[in-house]
């Protein structure tokens, strides 16, 4: 490699190497230095192509476009403001965190909302059965229900439903509505059978859409008729008052999803905009533009959707707040290359590249997420506006926001399309505008954020978290002496954190303490071989142990109930003391001093599976599985009273 394209690479923001988790340094290869630095948008094909890229990077280091300005230290109000060519950023020094949380602390309820089964939902969570679960979580003393992303999935193909891997992360997923709740359900006189909730343990996310889109058509007719036609009309103009305030931005989403029903129509092989022709694959081509004005009726329906699914969050945020509890909203790291955010932003989003991870203790050939990542000269170019937008569009009807993956404002592992994650590298941001901009959108929104800082962490990143008042992430699974296998003390906790037992991409409570996420690890072949598996059981048999040394070294159970977990333990685990166990692990997790403490709700109702099984696709039931309990049954059933009744004798 040539000196001039070494030098671009380091401009660039390209590390020349990377450290794993077990300390082994990698040096970057040339070729996926040139790989990352075409992904960018650099002219690598002459000396003179890159000489002017050189000088163009050392221009912006001696003439930033952008300029952090403390609120403290200028008459300038809160905001973007414009100096020439360049962006002046006034931020806060720190995120805003909610009274209750800087003078006390709180608990949260986690749920997928897909997953909530209640006697009226159409075989899917929606908006309304999280208002009768906000009312609920209220009562029992909790002040927050943490939530799966929300983001827009892919309406015309419902099997694709990670809630990481989005088509758009600006907008929402229609399928959260619920569709008898909108006003214009009763007027449209929609007569088909709603889907009930059978008693299926999985969400069938085909038969619900199928259901659900046939109402919202009805819907949607009866609106244009009843409403959007007529002058003066209430509804309609809180229609294209919501339209409008979208901007272009909800105008290429809509456009997006109407195309896709176009081409899916005639090709089930087609997903979304790599399989279009070139002419829809640029948002502003003519063909783009002739097909929103020949079928706007298609683009005002995807329009509606967002529309009605933005009004039933604000409803149900609004009656949660009346039962004291706040939304804890969770912002993915990416979206998927074949998506709506992708086509309708290529200069931000580089669709040849892949975010992942290098190895570490659960993957030891490291991560792949197919997920392309934000272009740190882009982003800075256009005054970070992507990212503001981005982080306001997941703060609304928020009090909480999670933000996946939080190192990425700092760095980010990025592969080379269809390379291996021993091919990437990390490419660094500018870590000071970055979190100026999720400051300032803290402060304006009024919502705390929680950073997920678990996995491979940069040498004083946490502090600098704390320092910005950005909520780290730990987990009792995770906080452990990794030397004797003794888990950390609730007193070693940091009061600025989010505080859980384990997260969506682990096994609940009852799934750990059985060993049965182990054993689903070795029938679908995740372990390399039955060394690594059996090595795998004996560290668990361990851990159950140390768990139960910590509870009763700390308070959280007594003598003869410690004797019980443990004869249990030695047996290998089993739901048999499943009643003791789980209260006294809460009990664990209420004495650390962390302002908020999360609860999953598979660990109040004793769910044994898991929700996301990483490495796997067709292998487990990602993302479908629903709730063992109805709301209605764990509203009788007092499950979460009994939670509460930890937290609150905790002091929270």
């Amino acid at each position: 490699m040539s000196a001039e394209i070494e030098r671009l690479a380091g401009l660039a923001g390209i590390a020349p190497s990377f450290a794993d988790y077990f300390g082994n340094e990698t040096s970057v290869s040339d070729e996926t230095k040139r790989s990352l630095l075409e992904a960018m948008g650099f002219d690598l094909s002459s000396p003179a192509s890159i000489a002017a890229s050189i000088d163009d990077l050392e221009k912006s280091e001696r003439h930033p476009p952008v300029i952090v300005v403390e609120q403290s230290q200028t008459d300038l109000p809160l905001g973007y403001h414009r100096d020439g060519r360049r962006t002046v950023i006034v931020a806060p020094a720190q995120c805003y965190v909610a009274p209750e949380m800087r003078d006390g602390r709180i608990w949260a309820l986690a749920t997928q909302l897909y997953g909530l089964r209640s006697e009226r939902n159409w075989g899917i969570g929606d908006f309304s059965d999280l208002t009768a679960l906000a009312r609920t979580v209220g009562d029992a003393g909790g002040r927050a229900i943490a939530l799966n992303p929300l983001h827009e999935l892919h309406p015309n193909e419902p099997q694709a439903c990670s809630p990481y891997s989005p088509s758009s992360r600006s907008w929402l997923n229609a399928l959260y509505v619920d569709v008898t709740a909108v006003p214009d359900f009763a007027e449209s006189g929609h007569s088909a059978e709603p889907m009930r909730d059978d008693g299926a343990a999985m969400v069938d996310y085909t038969a619900a859409a199928r259901a659900k889109r046939a109402a919202f058509e009805s819907c949607f007719a009866s609106f244009r008729r009843r409403h959007l036609e007529r002058t003066g009309d209430v509804r309609a103009a809180a229609f294209r008052t919501f339209v409008r305030e979208g901007g272009e931005a909800l105008a290429r989403l809509a456009r997006y999803e109407a195309i896709v029903e176009r081409f899916r129509a005639t090709d089930a092989n087609s997903f979304g905009w790599l399989q279009w022709p070139a002419a829809y694959q640029d948002p502003q081509s003519s063909d783009v533009r002739a097909f929103a004005r020949v079928h706007h009726d298609r683009v005002d329906f995807y329009l509606y959707l967002q529309w009605i699914a933005d009004e039933q969050l604000r409803a149900a945020a609004a009656s949660a707040a009346k039962a004291g509890v706040g939304f804890y909203r969770d912002l993915a790291v990416g979206v998927d290359r074949n998506s709506a955010d992708v086509w309708s932003d290529r200069e931000t989003i580089l669709e040849s590249v892949s975010l992942g991870a290098p190895p570490d203790a659960l993957n030891a050939l490291g991560q792949n997420w197919g997920l392309p990542p934000l272009s740190p000269h882009a982003l800075r170019a256009q005054g970070y506006a992507p990212l503001a937008r981005l982080l306001r569009a997941n703060m609304r009807h928020a009090a909480i926001l999670r933000i996946d993956h939080v190192m990425a404002l700092r760095r980010a592992f990025w592969i080379p399309l269809g390379r291996a994650p021993r091919d990437g590298a990390y490419v660094n941001y500018r870590f000071d505008e970055m979190l100026a901009v999720v400051a300032l959108e803290s402060a304006l929104n009024r919502c705390t954020v929680v950073g997920e800082d678990l996995g491979t962490v940069p040498e004083g990143f946490r502090e600098r978290m704390h320092e910005a008042r950005i909520f780290s992430s730990r987990l009792v699974y995770f906080e452990r002496d990794y030397h004797t296998g003794r888990f950390h003390a609730p007193s070693s906790y940091p009061k600025l954190a989010a505080a859980s037992i384990g997260t969506h991409d682990l096994p609940p409570l009852a799934g750990w303490w059985t060993g049965d996420d182990l054993a689903l690890r070795a029938r679908i072949g995740l372990f390399p071989d039955e060394t690594a598996a059996r090595n795998a059981g004996d560290e668990r048999r361990h851990a159950r142990f140390m768990l139960v040394e910590a509870l009763e070294q700390n308070g959280c159970t007594g003598a003869e109930t410690a004797q019980l977990l443990r004869a249990d333990a030695e047996a290998g685990g089993t739901l048999a003391v499943y009643d003791l166990l789980m209260p006294a692990v809460y009990r664990f997790l209420s004495k650390t001093p962390s302002r908020l403490a999360v609860v999953a709700i598979e660990d109040v109702i004793g769910q044994v599976d898991a929700i996301n099984v990483p490495g796997t696709t067709d292998q487990h039931p990602n993302w479908r599985r629903k709730h063992i309990a109805t709301l209605e049954e764990i509203g009788r059933n007092d499950l979460l009273r009994k939670i509460g009744s930890i937290f609150n004798d905790a002091g929270m």
